[in-house]
């Protein structure tokens, strides 16, 4: 496990995290669950970057600020002093807005984190009533339950969105805001591909939500993305997942 740095002064920090040539370990475990898009955006950057994962998390998170991950360890590679850094929606808007995944304004920033957000969401209730299911008879229960009572409803709104943003002139066709991959863009790719899988095309399809699905594709064309996805990392992590949650 990594050790952040002691004892540095609150200007010192913040100078490490202004820092573009900065160095990176993200620490998860080896499947996708809450970060594929956090990794995209760290692969994409165009920074050197290392996943890691726990040893012994039971032990190890005893040490870590709130006991859970992802955690980012981020080093100043001219001193070699390295950060601690936690939670999810910081650490996206921490490496979105470094590495411009955020927009090209504070209004745009605004509009992606709270797309960004609504998508967050909907997997957290994934994971909360159907992942931590404590039996195969529940999770049938809550499966039943988010696969008709959420999935449907934020494809409805994501849509009128899109396309309400795309008629205003405030996305291109394949973006919610601007015309540039961003933070919400990766996150919906990410998260449609498994509702898709667990709904088929009961609520999202090419017929029903369009311009959820360009977003998908134009995430998937991206050159840097791309590169990702054919790297040895992600196919562990596309491997891992399949395995131990069937997604």
């Amino acid at each position: 496990m990594i050790t952040a740095t002691k004892n540095l002064s609150t200007e010192t920090m913040s100078k490490i995290l202004e820092g573009k040539n900065n160095e990176y370990s993200l620490l998860y475990f080896p499947f996708h669950g809450v970060v594929p898009a956090l990794r995209a955006m760290l692969a994409m950057s165009g920074a050197k970057v290392t996943f890691i994962q726990p040893d012994d998390w039971p032990v190890e998170k005893k040490e870590t600020q709130f006991g859970h991950m992802p955690i980012l360890y981020e080093t100043n590679p001219s001193t070699n002093q390295t950060l601690e850094l936690t939670e999810l929606s910081v650490l996206e808007e921490h490496i979105g807005q470094k590495y411009n995944f955020l927009g090209s304004n504070s209004w745009e920033a605004n509009q992606i984190l709270t797309y960004n957000s609504s998508t967050q969401s909907l997997f957290d209730k994934f994971v909360t009533l159907v992942i931590r299911a404590t039996s195969p008879e529940l999770r049938a229960q809550m499966m039943e339950t988010f696969v008709n009572g959420f999935i449907g409803e934020w494809a409805e709104f994501h849509e009128r969105a899109l396309q309400a943003n795309v008629t205003s002139g405030i996305a291109k066709s394949g973006h919610y805001v601007g015309e540039k991959v961003s933070l919400a863009d990766l996150k919906t790719a990410a998260v449609a591909v498994v509702m898709m899988k667990l709904s088929g095309d009961k609520f999202i399809s090419e017929e029903k939500t369009p311009g959820i699905l360009k977003v998908c594709g134009t995430v998937e064309a991206d050159e840097r993305y791309q590169k990702w996805k054919a790297s040895d990392d992600m196919k562990l992590f596309d491997e891992v997942t399949k395995k131990r949650f069937g997604l």
